[in-house]
């Protein structure tokens, strides 16, 4: 059997996390009295002493290359209980132990323990029986409070998007020589959700892209045209919870007002029929502003951190469609996709 897996029939093992590498042997000892002494004795040395915190606990550095010239041993534990003090006695596998003093009760840990350069020995004398606990690393006092997990309730939340038109720039430059045109950006998004359990929620929002712009030109025209949406929208969202981070999916629907327009320059020209006669036009300008509304879809996905007990970071990726009729203008009609990634933060309210 490897030493390290030292047979422990009496003792209760409890695993706790630690904070960085140990670079020597330590002893921790918890639930003592507060205030009371703790004696720390190797083979028949006394290697430390030290006197509990408020809390009962302390800790004692333990050097076996000085008293033992070794980096490491197979090691017994005793325990020995007095009024008003607490001794830990570390003993060679083959080695005797001093006898406990007067007026003191003894408890041998049963089980032999490999103690090494980096090894904490935590001895809990909290109870009748101590308990022993073997770590081949560092340990921590400090007591860890419950893990914090992604909360149930009403949260709002708030955040900067980056947004894409997915196929606007293909459709409003199509067939036109010279084209160009502003079919991202950045904009904002708010809202609230409510989640009935950590696994299910229900969110609503209001979500504004950035305008899109296009404009192009030809032999004898040019034009630019804008489109100014802003989108009302209701989702259903599954949650995935691990610990204070909530991985989700989000499916629903969008609906959508926007202004649109667009204004076209045509420059003056002439045609002669088959009489000689020459007819000139002039040079105009027409501006066509249309309204539309609709309904579209809504997916999404991504995940929050709650990095304290009411507030978390997020971030999403998603898509929308964008579809509605002109109420002016056929010409006005929209059916579009836009590509989404948000990044905000979120407030539990209750």
């Amino acid at each position: 059997m490897l030493k390290s897996l030292r047979p422990l029939s009496l003792a209760a093992l409890t695993l706790f996390a630690g904070s960085a590498t140990a670079t020597a042997q330590t002893l921790y000892v918890r639930k003592a009295p507060p205030g009371s002494t703790i004696n720390l004795v190797v083979n028949s040395t006394k290697a430390g002493s030290a006197q509990t915190d408020g809390n009962g606990d302390v800790r004692i550095p333990i050097d076996l290359p000085a008293h033992l010239k070794k980096q490491e041993i197979d090691a017994r534990v005793f325990v020995d209980t007095c009024d008003a003090a607490r001794t830990v006695t570390i003993t060679e596998r083959d080695a005797a132990p001093l006898p406990a003093g007067d007026g003191c009760t003894r408890q041998e840990i049963t089980g032999v323990f490999l103690v090494r350069r980096e090894t904490s020995i935590v001895v809990n004398v909290g109870s009748p029986v101590a308990t022993l606990l073997l770590r081949q690393g560092s340990y921590s006092l400090r007591t860890r409070g419950p893990r914090r997990s992604a909360p149930t309730g009403l949260v709002a939340f708030g955040g900067a998007t980056m947004v894409n038109y997915a196929d606007a720039l293909d459709f409003g430059c199509s067939g036109v020589p010279t084209c160009s045109g502003d079919d991202s950006g950045f904009s904002y998004t708010a809202g609230a959700e409510y989640w009935f359990s950590k696994y299910i929620s229900a969110e609503g929002g209001y979500f504004k892209p950035p305008d899109l712009t296009i404009e192009g030109s030809g032999q004898g025209f040019r034009f630019n045209s804008f489109l100014e949406p802003h989108l009302f929208y209701g989702a259903g969202k599954i949650g995935v919870p691990a610990g204070p981070i909530r991985f989700y999916f989000k499916a629903g629907f969008n609906y959508h007002r926007a202004e649109s327009g667009t204004t076209q320059h045509t420059d003056e020209f002439s045609t002669t029929d088959e009489n000689g006669v020459t007819t000139v036009t002039p040079a105009r300008d027409l501006t066509v502003n249309a309204d539309t509304s609709g309904w579209g879809w809504l997916l999404g996905g991504g995940a929050e951190a709650w990095v304290g007990r009411r507030f978390a970071i997020y971030g999403e990726f998603g898509g929308a469609g964008i579809k509605g009729d002109s109420e002016v203008v056929e010409q006005g009609n929209i059916d579009n996709r836009i590509r989404t990634f948000i990044f905000g933060g979120r407030i539990l309210i209750r």
